[in-house]
């Protein structure tokens, strides 16, 4: 075989090489589903999509990352965290109200008026998420970021301008700790299913009913109920995770970059859903008429909220956030000066 007949057989056999290697490199891309507890269809959906392609590009495409909202995937929101850990899905939205029976510590930012403005949940956060990290972590998955939905707020049938015009109301809460403020102010705390909970506020069944600014809207729950009570309630705190060992198969540069991408994320999502789309709903409904008054709790009532609420609080770690969340939550204290 002459010289350039060799030359062309190695370039070929490097071709036919380079050929047969793309799929096994096609393949070595991760793929990672992504569910959350928002249903399609709402702007939330928006933004966790744009976190998945946040994290894909931060990978420099070594990361696919699919969103699949609430019930395109066979899990519920109570499922989210023990389905991630097991790798049944790489990433998730872990809601701490809907793994509280499993992970109760993640539920501790969520007291209501510990923190009085963003200054204090700050801190909080930052003193909690150690502990917080940590118990994730027990569990096979990687915390990313920790964010929130809006603060509750409360509507009624009639007008409510004072903690006293709550006295006697049955307030349809999401229980637990909802229930221990509403009796601190003379309200009575009722369950029911949101699904039920128009027609339970149209029959007086409930006469207010606490959620979130945009749920209000969304649901228009404002038909029945069109007093807003402006109380600034408990946060709902959740935690984007990655099944510990998808993180581990990818390089420390990619997880160094995705960390920065989920931290950008949560920037535009707390902008968003912290003030914006709250902010805006209130606007709307009522420049439409849909909310007929408006009233606020004060900083003083809330501030006495918060001294009567903590000795219930410290018994609640206590008996429920064992071994961890009594020293979390003395820390946290402690950092915002209220011991």
């Amino acid at each position: 075989m002459n010289r350039k007949k060799i030359v062309i057989f190695g370039l070929s056999i490097v071709i036919i090489l380079s050929l047969a290697a793309q799929p096994a490199l096609a393949a070595a891309k991760h793929q990672w589903k992504f569910t959350n507890i928002i249903p399609a269809g709402q702007i939330y959906t928006e933004y966790f999509n744009l976190l998945a392609k946040k994290v894909g590009e931060a990978s420099e495409g070594t990361v696919e990352v699919t969103n699949y909202p609430a019930g395109e995937l066979p899990y519920k929101g109570t499922d989210l965290l023990k389905t991630c850990s097991k790798g049944l899905i790489q990433m998730a939205e872990v809601v701490a109200g809907f793994v509280f029976g499993e992970a109760p510590l993640l539920a501790l930012p969520d007291f209501p008026y510990v923190a009085l403005n963003e200054k204090e949940m700050n801190i909080f956060l930052r003193t909690a998420k150690p502990y917080i990290y940590e118990e994730l972590k027990k569990r096979g998955v990687e915390p990313l970021g920790i964010v929130s939905y809006g603060p509750r707020q409360i509507v009624s049938r009639k007008p409510t301008n004072n903690l006293g015009d709550l006295n006697g109301q049955k307030i349809r809460t999401a229980g637990s700790l909802q229930d221990a403020y509403i009796k601190l102010w003379g309200g009575v705390p009722t369950f029911v299913v949101w699904a039920e909970v128009y027609p339970a506020a149209q029959r007086g069944i409930v006469d207010g009913i606490m959620t979130a600014t945009l749920a209000i809207q969304q649901s228009k729950v404002y038909e029945v109920c069109p007093y807003f009570f402006k109380i600034d309630g408990p946060l709902m705190h959740q935690y984007i995770c990655v099944n510990q060992n998808s993180w581990k198969a990818l390089s420390k540069k990619h997880q160094e970059n995705i960390r920065k991408a989920v931290d950008e994320w949560a920037k535009f999502w707390d902008q968003k859903v912290m003030h914006e789309l709250d902010d805006t709903a209130l606007k709307e409904m009522k420049e439409k008429g849909q909310i007929k008054a408006v009233a606020e709790l004060s900083l003083e009532e809330r501030i006495k909220t918060r001294k009567d609420l903590l000795p219930q609080l410290k018994e609640y770690v206590q008996k429920h956030m064992q071994p961890k969340g009594p020293e979390a939550f003395a820390k946290a204290l402690k950092a915002l000066k209220l011991e």
